[in-house]
């Protein structure tokens, strides 16, 4: 717990920091506007020095971003299984707010889970038979050849008129499958453990640090251990802000991915015809408003709502594909994807490329993924300490390390795999042909539901689907309205009118970027994220050393008063909703 002298500083930051509120929310508004103008005016400009900077970062700072991840699993995994695991992120007395589905829900609903259903299908194939080739460097050139001589040769049968099970159609061996446990693992690689170990260390430091030791729930509150006071001053300023602009970019960014695979989703379902600016429009403003409308009901209700209703869909997506597909296929790839990962996970972390194009394929894969999390880590990871509350350290690393990394197999394992069955052993050749030479990501799931199951089932497994991207997408743009609040007025609880504003902000930032930058605008603002998580890094690795510091200190800072430091709590960060 605190220290006295800590508690008296708390005290006396209270009126400062009500004045610093306002004028770090002008701030960083004035940089985010000055940032988007700068980026939708240059247009094609500034999309090639965001994306050569990213690039630049990918090619030749590939081995530090796989250290930064290395560390945050390893500093995870050990609290987890230390003594100091058995350490409540609340006073000792405290319970969780939110019961294990829920917050398990809402993990997934405001971390990845837009991503998870975005690259669900498109992903694993990718890396099973991507050109017929693979570009997947874990894959053997042997490996590589069976799968591009089997496509190959089933071309040639399908033109010729020939069928799966007729006499002279190719079957696929033993290689093959190999091929597509390997596109399976390398995917749950780029999101299993390693990657959710990010999140993790963000958000604990956060938690830790405001519901144990009485601080704002803020990033700057990491630093405390470190810099003390000076959190209240230019670097826990620069340090929010930094936060701000994740948060900002990565919510529009992903609004952009999101109004593409929803127009797939209705084109698919013949209610549109082709994309176009009127649904750009009409997505982006009914995202934002159900968002911002969830965001002022509060964490408990919308959000949490929201999430598990979602939660529910996706166990029913997965039961349909082990039904409508070849359900013995996906589960034995599944099991074999797990002992894979279990047995070459360390190895894929650890492993940094050589040849230029080696650093082609993990600069535009890992490093890209890696730089993605990194980004994504403040405002996930402030989101996630929101709702951790009173859970142990063992429980919230094996909640948001482990069992996502289980769940994420699962799903990937299931539903790529019936990608990869149909184009293996079906006559259908439209989910992969479609792909051959750009992917489509947003659209390739809709295409497995007509292959799968035509008629009346696909149609209500694309609803189910195209309800779920909704909801995804509304949950992560209603956790960014209430992370940024929270960042703009120092870890506590921002007002109804600040959410309002905050969540039309998202709006607006994304609708400026789609209709006046187009896609150019938004390749450079994803971009330009990607390039952002480097100076976080310096961030992360410094709250990683700040909380492991207090933590070897924590049995030592208890204070006396009990009930002094619970008012602290409640009045700092504590949401009533």
């Amino acid at each position: 717990m605190l220290k006295d002298k800590e508690i008296d500083a708390l005290i006396s930051q209270r009126g400062m920091l009500k004045g610093l509120n306002t004028t770090l929310g002008i701030t960083a508004l004035i940089m985010v506007v000055v940032f988007i103008l700068y980026t939708v005016l240059l247009g094609e400009i500034a999309s090639q020095q965001f994306i050569g900077l990213k690039s630049w970062i990918e090619e030749t700072l590939g081995w530090y971003y796989i250290l930064v991840m290395l560390l945050a699993f390893v500093v995870c995994a050990t609290l987890m299984v230390s003594k100091v695991g058995a350490i409540r992120l609340g006073r000792d007395n405290e319970r969780p707010e939110f019961s294990n589905f829920a917050w398990f829900s809402m993990l997934f609903g405001c971390g990845t889970g837009a991503g998870m259903l975005f690259f669900s299908m498109s992903e694993p194939m990718i890396h099973f038979a991507s050109g017929w080739s693979g570009g997947n460097p874990f894959m053997s050139t042997e490996v590589k050849a069976a799968v591009s001589s089997f496509f190959e040769a089933k071309q040639v049968a399908l033109a010729a008129g020939l069928q799966p099970g007729d006499v002279g159609f190719p079957i696929p061996n033993d290689l093959v499958a190999e091929a597509a446990v390997g596109g399976l693992t390398l995917t749950v690689f780029h999101w299993g453990a390693v990657a959710w170990s990010m999140y993790a260390i963000v958000g604990l430091s956060l938690a830790y640090f405001s519901f144990r030791k009485g601080l704002p729930l803020s990033i700057r509150s990491a630093l405390y251990p470190l810099i003390g006071n000076r959190i209240y001053g230019p670097i826990g300023h620069a340090v929010d802000i930094l936060a701000v602009f994740g948060t900002i970019f990565g919510i529009a960014t992903t609004l952009g991915l999101g109004v593409e695979q929803i127009s797939s989703g209705l084109i698919s379902l013949n209610v549109l015809a082709e994309r176009s600016t009127m649904v750009t429009v009409l997505s982006i403003v009914f995202i934002t408003l159900i968002a911002t409308l969830s965001a002022t009901s509060g964490v408990a209700k919308g959000i949490n709502m929201l999430s598990q209703f979602n939660s529910y869909i996706c166990i029913a997506i997965i039961l349909y594909f082990l039904i409508a597909s070849n359900g013995n296929y996906l589960i034995a790839n599944s099991l074999t994807t797990l002992g894979d990962y279990a047995s070459q996970s360390l190895s894929m972390t650890l492993w940094t490329a050589r040849s230029s194009d080696e650093q082609t394929w993990q600069g535009g894969w890992t490093i890209f993924y890696w730089g993605w999390w990194i980004a994504w880590s403040a405002f996930v990871g402030m989101f996630i300490a929101r709702i951790s509350r009173g859970r142990t350290i063992r429980e919230f690393v094996m909640g948001v390390v482990f069992i996502p990394t289980l769940v994420s197999l699962v799903w990937f394992s299931v539903i790529g795999s019936a990608g990869i069955h149909a184009s293996i052993y079906g006559s259908d050749m439209s989910i992969y042909n479609t792909a051959v030479n750009n992917w489509d990501y947003a659209g390739t799931l809709f295409t497995a539901f007509e292959v799968l199951t035509p008629g009346v089932a696909a149609t209500i497994a694309k609803v189910c689907a195209l309800v779920v991207v909704v909801v995804f997408f509304v949950t992560a743009a209603d956790s960014g309205t209430l992370v940024l609040g929270r960042l703009l007025s120092f870890g506590r609880r921002p007002p109804i009118q600040q959410r309002i504003l905050w969540g039309s902000l998202l709006g607006v930032v994304t609708l400026m970027i789609l209709l006046m930058g187009g896609n150019e605008a938004l390749k450079a603002l994803q971009a330009a994220s990607i390039a952002g998580a480097l100076p976080f890094t310096f961030v992360i690795i410094a709250m990683i050393f700040g909380l492991v510091k207090s933590l070897r200190k924590d049995s030592e800072n208890f204070v006396a008063d009990e009930e002094q430091v619970r008012k602290i709590v409640e009045r700092e960060i504590a949401d009533l909703s």
